[in-house]
């Protein structure tokens, strides 16, 4: 998918403003919406909207759910950045093949982009510290009590101003506070793993579930002649 450049004209020449402005005035898609529960919004440029499936994401939109809520946006090509509950992200930058940045103010992400997809370092500021990945599937958000890093697969380093720990497969820290350094990298068990996953991706609805079998009926008696 390429990134999309839009341009807000509207009104632009009746104000007489120059093309200057109007460059200031673009915005730029860099994915799109792939499901949407609960409350989901985008916020742009101070003006909110509700996001639902197939709607546009762009630089600098603030992604927030509620409670209960989950959303799913695909970045670029081949990346799916997931929403838990009570999440804010922002996009403050992300260009194919090249990277990006995203500032998590609060909650829990799974980003997931292929090992075999050209790509550049992606950093994830946070309340605790910055998190660098390349080329990973990872989680990042609360878990157990405290703020987890999570690495399925890939490479990423967490920094907090105590420190700093590199993760690889398989393996997953727990940051306290910004001060304090990350726990060394430790294997998380089954169920942490499971928990974290499902925190971010939504269960299927009871709509969703396949209709249960109907129970055999009682055969009725013959009529009599």
């Amino acid at each position: 998918m390429l990134i999309h450049r839009r341009t807000v004209l509207t009104g632009l020449a009746l104000a007489g403003l120059g093309p200057g402005f109007a460059s200031a005035m673009e915005i730029v898609e860099v994915g799109t919406v792939l499901s949407a529960t609960g409350q989901t919004t985008g916020q742009l440029r101070g003006e909110k909207r509700a996001l639902q499936v197939g709607e546009p994401v762009f630089i600098d939109d603030m992604l927030a759910t509620g409670a209960a809520a989950r959303l799913a946006a695909r970045l670029g090509d081949a990346t799916r950045l997931s929403l838990g509950e009570r999440t804010r992200v922002r996009i403050d930058k992300f260009l194919v093949d090249r990277g990006g940045e995203l500032l998590l103010e609060r909650g829990a992400i799974l980003f997931d982009r292929p090992d075999d997809q050209p790509s550049g370092p992606l950093n994830v500021t946070t309340p605790f510290g910055l998190i660098a990945a390349r080329g990973t599937k990872f989680f990042a958000g609360p878990s157990d009590g405290v703020f987890g890093i999570f690495v399925e697969h890939g490479v990423v380093t967490v920094a907090t101003k105590g420190g700093q720990v590199t993760l690889t497969n398989g393996l997953g820290t727990n940051l306290v506070n910004a001060r304090k350094a990350p726990t060394e990298p430790t294997s998380w068990s089954t169920l942490r793993i499971a928990q974290a996953e499902a925190s971010v991706i939504a269960e299927p609805t009871m709509e969703q579930a396949p209709p249960a079998a109907a129970a055999p009926r009682a055969r009725q008696p013959a009529p009599k002649p």
